[in-house]
Protein backbone atom coordinates (compact mmCIF):
# COMPACT_ATOMS: atom_id res chain seq x y z
CA UNK A 1 0.00 0.00 0.00
CA UNK A 2 2.81 2.50 0.57
CA UNK A 3 6.30 2.54 0.40
CA UNK A 4 8.71 5.27 2.06
CA UNK A 5 11.54 6.59 0.31
CA UNK A 6 14.14 8.13 2.21
CA UNK A 7 17.11 9.63 0.51
CA UNK A 8 19.99 9.39 2.22
CA UNK A 9 23.53 11.62 2.54
CA UNK A 10 25.61 11.90 5.73
CA UNK A 11 23.32 11.38 8.15
CA UNK A 12 22.15 8.59 10.48
CA UNK A 13 18.73 7.50 9.50
CA UNK A 14 18.20 4.57 12.03
CA UNK A 15 16.41 6.35 13.96
CA UNK A 16 13.70 7.94 11.29
CA UNK A 17 13.31 4.06 10.23
CA UNK A 18 12.58 2.32 13.56
CA UNK A 19 10.16 4.78 14.19
CA UNK A 20 8.43 5.01 10.68
CA UNK A 21 8.89 1.10 10.77
CA UNK A 22 6.79 0.58 13.73
CA UNK A 23 4.08 2.91 13.33
CA UNK A 24 3.79 1.03 9.91
CA UNK A 25 3.45 -2.49 11.67
CA UNK A 26 1.12 -1.00 14.01
CA UNK A 27 -1.18 0.16 11.19
CA UNK A 28 -1.53 -3.71 10.04
CA UNK A 29 -0.69 -2.93 6.27
CA UNK A 30 1.38 -3.93 3.13
CA UNK A 31 4.23 -1.18 3.10
CA UNK A 32 7.71 -1.20 2.51
CA UNK A 33 10.64 1.53 3.28
CA UNK A 34 13.64 2.34 0.71
CA UNK A 35 16.48 3.87 1.21
CA UNK A 36 19.26 5.16 -1.04
CA UNK A 37 22.31 6.78 0.19
CA UNK A 38 23.75 9.47 -2.18
CA UNK A 39 27.19 8.04 -1.96
CA UNK A 40 27.91 9.47 1.42
CA UNK A 41 31.35 9.68 3.60
CA UNK A 42 30.06 8.93 6.89
CA UNK A 43 27.18 6.84 8.85
CA UNK A 44 27.58 4.04 6.37
CA UNK A 45 28.28 1.48 8.90
CA UNK A 46 25.56 2.32 10.93
CA UNK A 47 22.78 2.67 8.29
CA UNK A 48 23.78 -0.48 6.69
CA UNK A 49 22.74 -2.23 9.73
CA UNK A 50 19.07 -1.75 8.22
CA UNK A 51 19.49 -3.99 5.88
CA UNK A 52 18.59 -6.57 8.62
CA UNK A 53 15.30 -5.41 9.11
CA UNK A 54 11.84 -6.80 7.54
CA UNK A 55 10.75 -4.86 4.75
CA UNK A 56 13.48 -2.49 5.01
CA UNK A 57 15.95 -1.88 1.93
CA UNK A 58 19.12 -0.17 1.86
CA UNK A 59 21.08 0.96 -1.12
CA UNK A 60 24.11 2.87 -1.06
CA UNK A 61 25.28 4.42 -4.45
CA UNK A 62 29.19 4.81 -5.57
CA UNK A 63 28.68 7.88 -7.13
CA UNK A 64 26.78 11.12 -5.92
CA UNK A 65 23.62 12.11 -8.14
CA UNK A 66 22.10 14.46 -6.55
CA UNK A 67 18.82 15.35 -4.88
CA UNK A 68 16.51 15.39 -7.67
CA UNK A 69 17.54 11.62 -9.44
CA UNK A 70 17.70 10.07 -6.16
CA UNK A 71 14.14 10.56 -5.25
CA UNK A 72 13.43 9.70 -9.11
CA UNK A 73 15.68 6.73 -8.44
CA UNK A 74 13.48 5.60 -5.34
CA UNK A 75 10.14 5.61 -6.68
CA UNK A 76 11.75 3.53 -9.86
CA UNK A 77 12.76 0.91 -6.90
CA UNK A 78 9.16 0.70 -5.16
CA UNK A 79 6.18 -1.26 -5.47
CA UNK A 80 3.21 0.23 -4.26
CA UNK A 81 1.04 2.57 -5.80
CA UNK A 82 1.50 5.45 -2.70
CA UNK A 83 4.56 6.96 -2.12
CA UNK A 84 5.60 8.60 1.23
CA UNK A 85 8.97 10.99 1.05
CA UNK A 86 10.85 11.75 4.26
CA UNK A 87 14.03 13.47 3.99
CA UNK A 88 16.79 11.89 6.18
CA UNK A 89 17.44 14.45 9.14
CA UNK A 90 13.48 14.17 9.94
CA UNK A 91 11.36 12.63 12.66
CA UNK A 92 7.40 12.42 12.71
CA UNK A 93 6.19 14.73 15.78
CA UNK A 94 3.61 12.34 16.99
CA UNK A 95 3.08 8.15 17.22
CA UNK A 96 -0.04 9.28 14.78
CA UNK A 97 2.02 10.15 11.80
CA UNK A 98 1.21 7.19 8.93
CA UNK A 99 -2.40 7.33 10.69
CA UNK A 100 -3.02 10.27 9.38
CA UNK A 101 -1.58 10.00 5.94
CA UNK A 102 -3.87 6.82 5.79
CA UNK A 103 -6.87 8.93 7.01
CA UNK A 104 -5.48 10.90 4.14
CA UNK A 105 -5.51 8.58 1.47
CA UNK A 106 -9.07 6.92 2.65
CA UNK A 107 -10.52 10.03 2.27
CA UNK A 108 -9.57 10.44 -1.73
CA UNK A 109 -9.55 14.20 -1.30
CA UNK A 110 -6.45 14.39 -3.20
CA UNK A 111 -3.31 12.41 -4.53
CA UNK A 112 -1.07 14.65 -2.99
CA UNK A 113 -0.31 16.13 0.01
CA UNK A 114 2.03 17.72 2.60
CA UNK A 115 2.17 17.42 6.14
CA UNK A 116 4.53 20.40 7.32
CA UNK A 117 7.45 20.96 8.85
CA UNK A 118 8.64 22.08 12.37
CA UNK A 119 11.55 22.99 14.46
CA UNK A 120 12.84 22.80 17.99
CA UNK A 121 11.28 25.59 20.42
CA UNK A 122 14.96 25.98 21.53
CA UNK A 123 17.50 27.91 19.83
CA UNK A 124 20.89 26.27 18.21
CA UNK A 125 24.01 27.31 18.83
CA UNK A 126 24.87 30.25 17.13
CA UNK A 127 27.19 29.27 14.47
CA UNK A 128 23.64 27.43 13.01
CA UNK A 129 21.22 30.33 14.20
CA UNK A 130 20.39 31.34 10.68
CA UNK A 131 19.15 27.78 9.28
CA UNK A 132 17.10 27.63 12.87
CA UNK A 133 15.46 31.44 12.19
CA UNK A 134 14.99 30.73 8.86
CA UNK A 135 12.90 27.73 9.30
CA UNK A 136 11.16 29.15 12.26
CA UNK A 137 10.11 32.01 10.59
CA UNK A 138 9.26 30.67 7.33
CA UNK A 139 8.94 26.89 6.60
CA UNK A 140 7.38 26.63 9.81
CA UNK A 141 3.64 27.14 8.99
CA UNK A 142 0.36 25.98 10.22
CA UNK A 143 -1.78 23.83 7.54
CA UNK A 144 -4.41 26.53 7.38
CA UNK A 145 -2.29 29.16 6.53
CA UNK A 146 -0.40 26.67 4.17
CA UNK A 147 -3.55 25.67 2.27
CA UNK A 148 -4.24 29.40 1.52
CA UNK A 149 -1.43 29.11 -0.94
CA UNK A 150 -0.99 25.36 -0.82
CA UNK A 151 2.13 25.22 -3.99
CA UNK A 152 4.07 27.50 -1.98
CA UNK A 153 4.33 25.79 1.14
CA UNK A 154 5.36 22.69 -0.46
CA UNK A 155 8.37 20.88 1.33
CA UNK A 156 10.03 17.29 -0.20
CA UNK A 157 11.11 17.10 3.38
CA UNK A 158 7.49 14.96 3.89
CA UNK A 159 5.07 14.61 1.07
CA UNK A 160 2.84 11.65 0.27
CA UNK A 161 1.97 11.75 -3.27
CA UNK A 162 0.23 8.79 -5.78
CA UNK A 163 2.79 7.21 -8.21
CA UNK A 164 0.26 8.12 -11.00
CA UNK A 165 0.83 11.42 -10.48
CA UNK A 166 4.38 11.43 -9.87
CA UNK A 167 5.15 9.56 -12.69
CA UNK A 168 3.48 12.49 -14.38
CA UNK A 169 5.59 15.09 -12.76
CA UNK A 170 9.07 13.62 -11.90
CA UNK A 171 11.60 15.71 -10.47
CA UNK A 172 13.94 17.31 -12.99
CA UNK A 173 17.22 15.36 -13.26
CA UNK A 174 18.71 18.46 -15.00
CA UNK A 175 18.95 20.02 -11.97
CA UNK A 176 22.18 18.67 -10.36
CA UNK A 177 23.65 20.91 -7.66
CA UNK A 178 21.76 21.83 -4.44
CA UNK A 179 18.32 23.98 -4.22
CA UNK A 180 15.13 24.69 -5.95
CA UNK A 181 14.45 20.85 -7.31
CA UNK A 182 11.06 21.10 -4.38
CA UNK A 183 9.98 24.37 -6.67
CA UNK A 184 10.64 23.14 -9.97
CA UNK A 185 8.72 20.22 -9.20
CA UNK A 186 5.55 21.49 -7.35
CA UNK A 187 4.91 24.06 -9.84
CA UNK A 188 4.77 21.16 -12.23
CA UNK A 189 2.15 20.31 -10.24
CA UNK A 190 0.35 23.14 -10.50
CA UNK A 191 0.71 23.67 -14.50
CA UNK A 192 -0.87 20.10 -14.43
CA UNK A 193 -3.94 21.24 -11.92
CA UNK A 194 -3.51 18.73 -9.59
CA UNK A 195 -4.80 19.40 -6.37
CA UNK A 196 -2.69 19.54 -3.49
CA UNK A 197 -3.50 19.54 -0.19
CA UNK A 198 -1.75 20.94 2.80
CA UNK A 199 -2.36 18.51 6.30
CA UNK A 200 -1.36 18.91 9.94
CA UNK A 201 1.08 16.10 10.01
CA UNK A 202 4.29 17.65 10.78
CA UNK A 203 8.18 16.43 11.22
CA UNK A 204 10.71 18.08 12.97
CA UNK A 205 13.61 19.43 10.56
CA UNK A 206 16.74 17.81 12.88
CA UNK A 207 19.54 18.38 10.50
CA UNK A 208 20.70 22.17 11.51
CA UNK A 209 23.32 23.08 9.35
CA UNK A 210 26.20 25.36 10.38
CA UNK A 211 25.69 29.29 9.07
CA UNK A 212 28.49 29.18 6.57
CA UNK A 213 27.14 25.76 5.17
CA UNK A 214 23.69 27.13 4.80
CA UNK A 215 25.03 29.90 3.29
CA UNK A 216 27.05 28.46 0.58
CA UNK A 217 23.92 26.19 0.38
CA UNK A 218 21.74 29.29 -0.32
CA UNK A 219 23.83 30.92 -3.07
CA UNK A 220 24.16 27.09 -4.88
CA UNK A 221 20.87 27.37 -4.97
CA UNK A 222 20.21 30.59 -6.56
CA UNK A 223 23.03 29.98 -9.27
CA UNK A 224 20.22 26.36 -9.99
CA UNK A 225 17.14 28.91 -9.95
CA UNK A 226 19.10 30.76 -12.27
CA UNK A 227 20.66 28.46 -14.97
CA UNK A 228 17.91 26.62 -15.33
CA UNK A 229 15.56 29.98 -15.50
CA UNK A 230 18.25 31.31 -18.04
CA UNK A 231 18.48 28.01 -20.15
CA UNK A 232 14.95 26.94 -20.19
CA UNK A 233 13.43 30.90 -20.22
CA UNK A 234 11.30 29.79 -16.97
CA UNK A 235 8.82 31.33 -15.12
CA UNK A 236 6.89 30.20 -11.98
CA UNK A 237 4.16 32.59 -9.74
CA UNK A 238 5.57 30.98 -6.81
CA UNK A 239 9.04 32.01 -6.79
CA UNK A 240 8.95 35.37 -5.37
CA UNK A 241 12.99 36.23 -6.32
CA UNK A 242 11.72 35.55 -10.01
CA UNK A 243 9.02 37.33 -10.21
CA UNK A 244 10.58 40.22 -8.36
CA UNK A 245 13.92 40.33 -10.48
CA UNK A 246 11.73 40.95 -13.45
CA UNK A 247 10.59 43.50 -12.10
CA UNK A 248 13.25 45.18 -11.09
CA UNK A 249 14.66 44.33 -14.90
CA UNK A 250 11.81 45.88 -16.52
CA UNK A 251 12.88 49.01 -14.86
CA UNK A 252 16.41 48.46 -15.78
CA UNK A 253 17.32 48.07 -12.11
CA UNK A 254 19.22 44.75 -12.26
CA UNK A 255 22.79 46.48 -12.64
CA UNK A 256 21.87 48.47 -8.95
CA UNK A 257 21.06 45.31 -6.67
CA UNK A 258 24.20 43.63 -9.26
CA UNK A 259 26.33 46.30 -7.58
CA UNK A 260 24.90 45.95 -3.98
CA UNK A 261 25.73 42.57 -3.91
CA UNK A 262 29.44 43.36 -5.05
CA UNK A 263 29.74 45.89 -2.70
CA UNK A 264 27.61 44.52 0.25
CA UNK A 265 27.72 40.74 0.34
CA UNK A 266 30.51 40.61 3.64
CA UNK A 267 28.38 42.59 5.52
CA UNK A 268 25.03 40.74 4.39
CA UNK A 269 27.50 37.38 5.41
CA UNK A 270 28.36 39.48 8.61
CA UNK A 271 24.79 40.14 9.55
CA UNK A 272 23.32 36.36 8.55
CA UNK A 273 26.08 34.86 11.03
CA UNK A 274 24.96 36.72 13.75
CA UNK A 275 22.63 35.83 16.70
CA UNK A 276 20.01 38.03 15.46
CA UNK A 277 19.88 37.48 11.40
CA UNK A 278 17.56 39.34 9.48
CA UNK A 279 15.05 37.61 7.13
CA UNK A 280 15.26 40.84 5.29
CA UNK A 281 18.63 40.92 4.64
CA UNK A 282 18.38 37.11 3.87
CA UNK A 283 15.81 37.84 1.14
CA UNK A 284 18.31 40.83 -0.30
CA UNK A 285 21.67 38.73 -0.66
CA UNK A 286 19.64 35.72 -2.43
CA UNK A 287 18.10 39.09 -4.75
CA UNK A 288 21.24 40.74 -5.32
CA UNK A 289 23.04 37.67 -5.83
CA UNK A 290 20.64 36.56 -8.67
CA UNK A 291 21.22 39.61 -10.04
CA UNK A 292 25.03 39.85 -9.73
CA UNK A 293 24.85 36.41 -11.90
CA UNK A 294 22.76 37.70 -14.69
CA UNK A 295 24.47 40.86 -15.06
CA UNK A 296 27.87 38.77 -15.63
CA UNK A 297 26.30 36.29 -17.79
CA UNK A 298 27.43 33.63 -15.07
CA UNK A 299 25.00 31.15 -17.15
Amino acid sequence: MISVLIPVYNYNVINLVTSIKSQLQLANIDYEIICIDDASTEYFNQNNELQELKNVAFYKLTNNIGRSKIRNLLVDKSKFEWLLFLDSDVIPENNNFIKEYLNCIHSNEAKVYCGGIKYDVTKPVKDKILRWFYGKNREEVNSVVRNEKPYQYFFGANFLIHKSVFNTCKFNENIVKYGYEDVFFVEDLRRNNIVLLQVSNEVYHLGIEYNSVFLYKTKEAIENLYHFSYLNNFTADNIKILNTYYKIEKYKLSWLFSNLYKLFHNLFEYNLKSKYPSMFIFDLYKLTYFCFLSKNNLA
